[in-house]
């Protein structure tokens, strides 16, 4: 990763450390938009107005192509998040006491639930579904590299004692190495693609 995009990177995070705290608490809310010294990088161009927007159609043909000649390095790219996030739950599981560890696995069950539901919809994406799913990364990236914000929500969602807290902010500042020296060796596109990849069948373009 060019030192270029690593500056704009933590451009992101610093915009983003802002609204930790709401982020994390009201996961209902929107996604604030990057600031403008990402967009080069990461976002995609300024938008357009209405009339002109409306013509300018998606290319998912050449979408499709690029996801699956990264497909690979984007299989790679994911085994190792979830490797990461896998090594996280299970220190973090097995510093919490029977009552919260109960309640960690039902918020992990809820999270698997709308995964495998998401990923067995059939209906096509909009348009505006696919730049959402190749914008989200950005969270992604926001939540394994950052440390209070996620210390305080779990502090507040799990009543974590002192002891816990300290040895928490440990395991989330470990993750953060960890995704940054992966971030620092994956490319932007695999990156950006990442989560689009799982619903290529759905990025087809509708029958009419």
């Amino acid at each position: 990763m060019t030192q270029r995009v690593f500056v704009s990177f933590l451009t992101v995070v610093v915009f983003l450390a802002g609204y930790g705290a709401r982020g994390l608490t009201d996961r209902g809310g929107p996604v604030p938009p990057p600031p403008a010294a990402l967009t080069q990088e990461y976002a995609r161009p300024a938008t357009l107005p209405t009339d002109a927007k409306s013509k300018q159609k998606l290319d998912r043909a050449k979408l499709l192509a690029e996801i699956e000649k990264l497909r690979p390095q984007i299989v790679a790219y994911t085994a190792q998040v979830a490797e990461i996030d896998l090594g996280f739950d299970r220190e973090f599981s097995g510093l919490l006491t029977s009552e919260q560890r109960e309640k960690f696995l039902l918020n992990k069950k809820k999270m698997t639930e709308r995964d495998v539901k998401k990923k067995t919809d059939t209906s096509p994406l909009s348009d505006e579904d696919i730049n959402r799913e190749r914008d989200r990364p950005l969270t992604d990236i926001y939540r394994q590299v950052t440390v209070t914000p996620p210390l305080e929500w779990m502090t507040k969602e799990y009543g974590l004692d002192a002891v816990q807290q300290a040895k928490v902010r440990a395991l989330l500042s470990l993750r953060r190495n960890q995704f940054m020296s992966l971030l620092d060796s994956t490319a932007h596109p695999t990156i950006r693609l990442s989560r689009l990849a799982p619903l290529v069948q759905r990025v087809a373009e509708p029958a009419k």
